[in-house]
């Protein structure tokens, strides 16, 4: 299942629009995004939050593994003073490691809410602010970017939000920008199991799940970024796809297995009730401990701003 974040995708872009001056849509992204919000206080739900941290942090560790990169290599990054701006930033482990790897750039993360921020310690070259990025961007970060970075957005981003989030972020660039969009893509996802003959109904169903995990989920944006890209006038530069290898496919199946635990600890609308979904996970461990389990492709497409 795409379990980045709890996943509650937005019905339409109508709630897109008026999500500025709708408190509760506001505070329900936050959530998404793995952010307790402002009225929770009590010992679960901060224990709650503590694992999404966690289950973010690793699967940032997990794809830098799988693709080879923080920065696709076909960009640009030897330009002094080099400008980045992570959208959807979470713990902003992806902002603070690419600031040591990339000491010649100053990086803006953005994120609905500061409740996942990291501490910066001694990075002096990572900002994080607060911005729902489906509103546009205040001036003083519009046409100010070297590179935009944006990853893991499947779960809050249905068909008709695409282009409105996509909008967003080309404003961002300067004239001759990158960008970079890292997505599994849930199309992608089938069983893998040492023997052909073996059952696999809980892995079966954990495939339908990630392609559409409820009723009013549509992820074909993902296949289609190139072209949304080129509508938004970006340059084609790539479109990378990094299959899941074997020596991570157990990692990758635990990443899952603590995406459902989230739904449990917090919010299983749409997807059945926590009990439902208890005995789910424990059916997928127990054919996962017999060997079998899943491979998903990760797309990374990066476009060029005009010069």
């Amino acid at each position: 299942m795409p379990l980045f974040h709890s996943p509650r995708a937005r019905k339409s872009t109508k709630k897109v629009e008026k999500r500025a001056a709708n408190k509760v849509d506001r505070k329900e992204w936050g959530r998404q995004r793995g952010h307790r919000g402002n009225d929770a206080g009590d010992k679960k739900e901060a224990d709650d939050t503590s694992k999404i941290f966690k289950r973010l942090n690793y699967n940032h560790l997990l794809m830098k593994e799988i693709a080879g990169y923080l920065i696709n290599p076909k960009i640009t990054t030897s330009k002094e003073k080099l400008r980045i701006a992570d959208v959807g930033t979470g713990t902003a482990v992806w902002a603070l490691e690419t600031a040591v790897k990339y000491p010649n750039a100053t990086i803006d993360g953005f994120d609905i809410s500061n409740e996942q921020f990291s501490p910066l310690y001694s990075i002096s070259n990572v900002r994080l602010v607060v911005h729902n990025c489906f509103e546009p961007f205040p001036p003083e970060f519009v046409g100010q970017y070297d590179i935009v970075h944006a990853r893991f957005w499947l779960c809050l981003v249905n068909n008709p939000d695409a282009p409105v989030l996509l909008k967003n972020l080309v404003t961002l660039l300067k004239p001759g920008g990158y960008l970079q969009w890292f997505e599994p893509l849930p199309m992608s996802v089938s069983v893998w199991k040492p023997d052909p003959t073996m059952q696999t109904p809980a892995l079966d169903q954990h495939c339908k799940v990630w392609a559409k995990p409820k009723p009013y989920t549509t992820y074909e944006w993902v296949e289609q970024l190139p072209e949304l890209f080129q509508s938004q006038g970006l340059e084609a530069v790539t479109a990378d796809r990094h299959p899941c290898g074997d020596q991570y496919r157990a990692m990758w199946g635990q990443s899952n297995l603590a995406g459902y635990q989230d739904l449990i600890d917090g919010n299983t609308e749409g997807v059945g009730n926590a009990e439902d979904v208890s005995k789910f996970v424990e059916a997928l461990q127990a054919e996962m401990k017999k060997g079998a389990g899943f491979g998903t492709i990760f797309l990374c497409v990066v476009g060029r701003k005009a010069i």
